[in-house]
């Protein structure tokens, strides 16, 4: 076996949509808020532990002015407002915070935690509306209470817990809480999110961690440039009529790269592609702005050779040569370094490793990356095994959430003379690519295709809406409207085109879409409402339609979370 390590390089994706509703000033969901709490900044904080461990951070432009907007005290999100004291609770408050305040891994998280897994089990385990209805006054003030501090606290990473005295405190108390504990926790909160960008910012200028970019909303960039490109992976799939504005995709690139500079005073070398979905105008855009490397999918990269990436029984991959290494590819004569990660290892870190004692998920990952570099030991190339996938939406189902898993592959890794981490730059600095690709699959890390985003009713509805609302836009561009106004109708028609909403439509729990598609129109008519436009009559109506057993959500007004908010800023 050849002497030199392999190289390992780990990308994490740090991304949350754009929750705003920018008339209301609130965000629908908290999950930048509790995300950023339990795992932004605790995944690159771990890393302090060792020095020797590099890896790459996309941190999206998107969820960085949300934090940013946390701390600047300019909005909240839904699940704050129901934290006002206990007492003052109403019965549409009550019946929220039983609805919303165990969304968690109910089995590998509130179990662990004997008051907790009490107010679940009072609560019944349901989310049906007409039961929650009659369950509210079973909670006395205490349990209420109890509650906000259970699932705000359970939020925060338990790493940073154990290490803080207060939070410790509270976690052994169990119950009784108070609301000057309370307070005090959601002060802990906003202290974990001041750390997240300096945090990352710290790494990067030691060297130890690569920070990236991603196109400013998180759109389909290649659905954005021209949405018939989804038919290249599937011909038969059902679209609606054309959408193709690559100025946008090109301006929120652009948007990407200034924001970039202004939060990190220095240009990004890679850009992730959101949901890794890449076409060759794709590149080419790319290109153009300056970005030295980009990532997708291993199933893109045989799609784009016209070759298996074959696996043994073990998934082993047996053509190894051909993943573990950068390319070069070229479109029309515009260059750029691109990289593919590896499907099967990044999965069992997402969905695998979290049924496995952690040793032995820790040991089956070091095993397959010495099996890789083995099957490679003919070679003195320096090959390269990208492992890439979410930083954040994993590790709620781990036992101890991410805490023991990445404390002890970290430290195995630091020990291994055999496997060495970098960034991605770092790597193709010290080995540019020696293959060339003149041809990309146009498609994404989902199946290697762009279906999850368009060709069902929903959303090609979506579509339908969104086109139609960029045509009024550029007719109004052409008329000569006020510039303040314009650019205000695109910042909002930017939103839109986020790849967020068409993701949960048709993909999820109604009571989780919903919300969802309602920003979604809400966003298409800021658009008319900043140009001084009438708003379509058709973007007031849902297009989703709620089933049989969570219709009482659509027809009460003051249940679901959009309606919640308005209720509460009017008390």
């Amino acid at each position: 076996m050849s002497e030199k390590p392999l190289n390992i390089a780990f990308v994490w994706n740090q991304h949350q949509p754009f929750y705003k509703d920018t008339i209301k000033n609130e965000y629908i969901m908290p999950w930048v808020r509790l995300h950023g709490c339990k795992d932004y900044y605790q995944m690159a904080a771990i890393l302090k532990n060792y020095p020797n461990i590099r890896a790459t951070f996309n941190l999206t432009p998107a969820l960085i002015d949300q934090i940013e907007d946390y701390l600047e005290g300019e909005a909240a999100d839904y699940y704050l407002l129901v934290m006002k004291p206990a007492k003052n609770l109403n019965h549409r408050e009550k019946r929220f915070l039983l609805h919303h305040y165990f969304d968690i891994h109910w089995d590998t998280v509130i179990a662990r935690y004997p008051r907790y897994r009490e107010l679940l089990d009072k609560q019944g385990r349901k989310r049906e509306p007409a039961y929650l209805e009659k369950i509210t006054g079973d909670f006395t003030t205490q349990d209420y209470l109890d509650l906000q501090v259970w699932f705000n606290l359970v939020w925060i990473d338990p790493e940073i817990r154990e290490n803080d005295t207060f939070l410790k405190g509270l976690q052994e108390k169990g119950s009784n809480f108070t609301e000057e504990e309370k307070s005090t926790l959601l002060v802990k909160q906003w202290n974990i999110l001041k750390k997240i960008i300096p945090e990352h910012k710290e790494l990067q200028e030691k060297g130890q961690i690569e920070l990236i970019t991603t196109a400013y909303y998180h759109p389909i960039l290649p659905l954005l440039i021209d949405s018939s490109s989804a038919l290249r992976a599937n011909p038969g799939l059902n679209l609606p009529r054309q959408f193709a504005y690559p100025e946008d995709s090109f301006e929120q690139l652009k948007r990407a790269l200034q924001h970039y500079e202004k939060s990190f005073g220095c240009k990004p070398y890679g850009l992730w592609p959101p949901e890794q979905a890449v076409s060759p105008e794709v590149i080419e855009q790319l290109v153009e702005l300056g970005f030295k490397w980009t990532i997708t999918d291993e199933e893109i990269l045989a799609k784009s050779l016209g070759i298996e990436i074959q696996r043994d029984d073990y998934d082993h991959v047996v053509n190894p040569e051909v993943l573990y290494q950068p390319y070069k590819i070229n479109i029309n004569g515009k260059e750029m370094s691109i990289i593919f990660r590896d499907h099967h290892l990044s999965d069992r870190i997402g969905f695998a490793y979290q049924h496995m004692p952690v040793h032995d998920a820790v040991n089956d990952l070091q095993h397959r990356l010495h099996k890789i570099r083995e099957n490679l030991n003919q070679s003195q190339q320096d090959y390269l095994v990208t492992i890439s996938l979410d930083g954040e939406n994993a590790w709620e189902w781990y036992e101890n959430d991410k805490k023991d898993f990445l404390h002890l592959l970290y430290q195995r890794l630091t020990d291994d003379p055999g496997l060495r981490t970098v960034t991605v730059n770092q790597y193709l600095e010290e080995n540019p690519p020696e293959k060339k690709l003149n041809y990309l699959f146009t498609g994404s890390w989902v199946h290697h295709n762009l279906a999850r985003w368009i060709g069902t009713t929903n959303k090609n509805c979506m579509w339908k809406y969104l086109r139609k609302t960029r045509k009024d836009f550029q007719a109004r561009v052409d008329e000569g409207a006020d510039p303040e106004k314009i650019k205000k109708a695109r910042e909002s028609l930017f939103m839109a085109e986020g790849s967020d909403f068409a993701w949960w439509v048709d993909s999820t729990s109604y009571y989780l879409a919903a919300p969802f598609e309602a920003l979604y129109r809400k966003h298409l008519a800021n658009v008319y409402k900043a140009l001084e436009m009438d708003v379509p009559d058709y973007l007031n109506k849902p297009i989703m339609k709620a089933p049989e057993d969570e219709r009482e959500w659509q027809h009460d007004p003051l249940a679901g979370p959009t309606a919640m908010a308005t209720t509460l800023k009017q008390q």
